[in-house]
This record gives C-alpha cells, structure tokens and sequence, in this order.
C-alpha cells in the first residue's frame, strides 16, 4: 500500500498535497508524459480551466489503458504559464484527485512549444 503523509513537525502545505509517498518494493511505476489540453480534432481552447479538465482527461485515458486510476497517482508536476491560473489549477486537482492526495509540484514556465497552451502535466502512477 502506498503511503502519503504530511509529517508532524515539518512545515504544512499551503494547499491540498501530500509532502511524501512511499511506494512499497516491488510497485511497478507508470510514468506519463506531460499532457495538455489539446481537443481531438488538434484545436486549444483559449479557456485555461477547459485546458486544465482536458489535460486530466487525457491523464486518466492514459491511466486506464494501464489499468490504473487518479487514486493511483504518488506524484503530480503542473507547468503554467501565468500565476493567474493557479487558482485554477488547484481547483480541478484537488475536485480530482482522491484522498489521500499524491505528491505535487507547480511550476511557473514562461511558455510551451505550441503557441496557446496554458498548462501541462505530469504524473508518476504505481501498481502496487
């Protein structure tokens, strides 16, 4: 079983995450590729909330084809683009993600290869 802690005597996170997941010898990692919010038929929507459900779309697309759920995430990296889409951001990730929450990272980038995207993700999944 994965374990997820905030431990005592370390500073809190600001928002919902988790500091530390221990996986368990013998879990088998699923790396994914960051994702963006492109649509099927190639478009980008200029709505950076839009960009954030499709990229968790595809995520948990990418997660079912391996069997594997959002509760099967240890670690989440976020890429934005502006600090105004934080808020944004958070928001769908913690609608989205279980409890106990995976690690996290957000980082600020000044942009991405495709003009238009606003966001990327990555995530670390575990078979236990």
């Amino acid at each position: 079983m994965i374990r997820f802690s905030n431990p005592p005597g370390a500073v809190q996170p600001p928002s919902r995450y988790s500091q530390i997941a221990v996986v368990p010898a013998g879990g088998d990692y699923v790396f994914l590729s960051g994702q963006i919010g492109i649509r099927e038929d190639g478009s980008i929507p200029s709505d950076v909330v839009e960009q954030i459900e499709l990229t968790w779309r595809h995520i948990e697309t990418l997660l079912g084809a391996e069997g594997l759920t959002l509760a099967d995430v240890v670690k989440v990296n976020g890429f934005l683009t502006s600090l105004d889409h934080v808020a944004a951001y958070k928001q769908v990730r913690d609608r989205l993600m279980p409890e106990p929450p995976p690690a996290s990272t957000v980082v600020l980038v000044s942009g991405f290869v495709a003009p238009g995207l606003l966001v990327e993700i990555d995530v670390i999944a575990v078979r236990p």
